[in-house]
């Protein structure tokens, strides 16, 4: 059977709303601002889970209905993606008796039993990634866009950007940063497992079945090297403030020298006139 994750949007918009657009034919609840549907049709055994930062994660629907949910549910979304994320695993029930474990070798989840948080359980970590492949594809198209500001720095020490494009680049990566550090709190482990400690190895060990622990240290290194750059862009920007502003001093101290030197010249004129009158007038008198 299978089990999908979708990132769609920012974020959705779970209120009162969402009522109106899915609960057509499921059981709808709120599990720690988590909505939970569960169809009602007994030959369908589908589960979803529905998160606020934009994400859903689907149990045991046919990609048809996948798409068929995903329609539905369009409209509660918070700034759309154009480009929505997809991640796809097999679950199973255990033949082992309340065990529930990840076969990593064949990408298969076996499940204990039919227990929502169970499901759940593994569901905030399987959000967790899908959100995280979005924020990791945003970085990485960054680090592309910027991959030639990162050369001429390492050639040349700064760059040959105008303070137009400079505060451009400023802009865009601090925005990166911005996303990145809004998003952080949806990577820690989640409330839920707060008062349901018992259901928190479950959910670590889908953590380390996604690798999110190691793509959040890569996402982080990639952040650093945004950093980084910010750091000399801003660093090259008031180099070149500074040096604008000490060639307008200099500029300034020469006229003003200038002016000084010209006003020196005409009183050294004026003393040489009185001094050629006055001998001129001492020579008439002998």
């Amino acid at each position: 059977m299978r089990c999908s994750s979708y990132c769609t949007a920012d974020s959705y918009n779970l209120n009162n709303k969402l009522k109106g657009v899915i609960s057509l034919g499921y059981h709808m609840q709120l599990i720690e601002r988590v909505v939970y549907a569960r169809s009602i049709k007994t030959d369908k055994n589908i589960d979803i889970f529905i998160f606020n930062f934009g994400c859903v994660v689907i149990w045991g629907a046919s990609e048809q209905e996948e798409s068929d949910i995903l329609a539905k549910i369009k409209y509660i979304e918070k700034g759309r993606l154009t480009e929505k994320h997809y991640e796809y695993n097999n679950f199973n029930y255990s033949s082992e008796c309340n065990k529930t474990y990840i076969d990593e070798e064949n990408n298969l989840i076996y499940l204990g039993n039919k227990s929502e948080n169970i499901k759940l359980s593994i569901s905030h970590a399987l959000a967790q990634s899908v959100k995280l492949e979005e924020l990791e594809q945003y970085v990485e198209k960054l680090l592309k866009q910027t991959e030639s500001i990162q050369k001429e720095l390492a050639a040349k020490g700064s760059v040959s950007l105008s303070k137009s494009a400079i505060s451009k680049q400023l802009g865009v990566l601090f925005n990166a940063r911005y996303l990145v550090n809004i998003h952080s709190d949806i990577l820690d482990i989640p409330e839920f497992f707060w008062r349901r400690p018992s259901l928190e190895p479950i959910y670590l060990m889908t953590v380390k079945f996604q690798d999110i622990t190691i793509r959040q240290g890569v996402l982080n290194n990639h952040l650093n090297l945004i950093h980084d750059l910010y750091s000399m862009l801003s660093s090259d920007l008031d180099h070149k403030h500074s040096t604008r502003l000490e060639i307008i001093i200099i500029a300034l101290i020469t006229i003003e020298v200038f002016f000084a030197l010209q006003n020196s010249n005409i009183l050294q004129k004026l003393i040489s006139a009185v001094t050629i009158l006055l001998d001129d007038y001492f020579f008439s008198l002998i």
